[in-house]
């Protein structure tokens, strides 16, 4: 759906007003959403996030710099403990990079879901270096040739059984994406409280990544949903 331009008022004596659609207010636009007349404003400068999964079944999500766009190398250095390392290109601005403390030589995946695309990598241990009193076990590597990403059929099918799942808990509670994303703040957070519990997500930093990566989910359902219907583009 393209976004909308403006809205028009028209009074019984055909007298029509019109503002451009970026001076409605914020409440008035997640009204006019719960309408099906447009889609929900975000309610933050669009994140990336990746979402971990360990062989166990745990999963975990972290936000990320919303320029990330593939996954440069994940690998585990091992002292004293293992702590995972995951190495993200982010353009000019060089590579971003994050600790993993949990069990980091089980991650069985990643899935990057970005602002516009998804990207999908099955980690595997295929190179070891032995380096004075530490050992680097290295599960993805991009530089290498025996590493490869999945295909962008892969990682569509990954992200679109999450999307099924939080659909089917939508429809268990009688609710639309849209109606969720109409909610008040504290309403809102409450009802993905919910949702993660059943879910099973984890915050690997910060409970709020997983807030926020359910909001764009929901947003996603959302613009799905408005193309099913044949709701109106403008």
């Amino acid at each position: 759906m393209s976004g909308p331009k403006s809205v028009v008022v028209e009074y019984d004596d055909s007298t029509r007003r019109e503002i451009s659609f970026n001076q409605v207010g914020r409440q008035a636009q997640l009204e006019l959403a719960s309408l099906g007349l447009c889609n929900a404003p975000c309610a933050e400068k669009p994140k990336a996030y990746l979402l971990l999964q360990w062989k166990d079944g745990w999963k975990e999500i972290v936000a990320v710099d919303e320029r990330a766009t593939e996954l440069l190398r994940y690998y585990t250095i091992e002292r004293v403990e293992e702590i995972g390392r995951i190495s993200l290109e982010t353009g000019s601005c060089g590579p971003e990079l994050l600790l993993i403390k949990r069990l980091p030589g089980d991650i069985e995946s990643i899935l990057l879901v970005g602002n516009e695309e998804l990207k999908a990598y099955g980690l595997q241990e295929k190179v070891t270096i032995k380096e004075g009193g530490k050992v680097e076990h290295v599960f993805y590597d991009k530089k290498r040739p025996n590493f490869c990403e999945h295909d962008a059929v892969t990682a569509s099918a990954w992200y679109a059984v999450i999307l099924d799942s939080i659909e089917k808990e939508l429809q268990s509670k009688g609710v639309s994406a849209t109606s969720v994303l109409v909610k008040g703040e504290d309403e809102r957070l409450a009802f993905y409280k919910e949702l993660v519990d059943v879910l099973g997500l984890k915050g690997t930093e910060r409970q709020q990544d997983v807030h926020g990566f359910l909001q764009a989910a929901l947003q996603k359902i959302g613009r799905w949903k408005h193309r099913r219907n044949g709701s109106p583009t403008r």
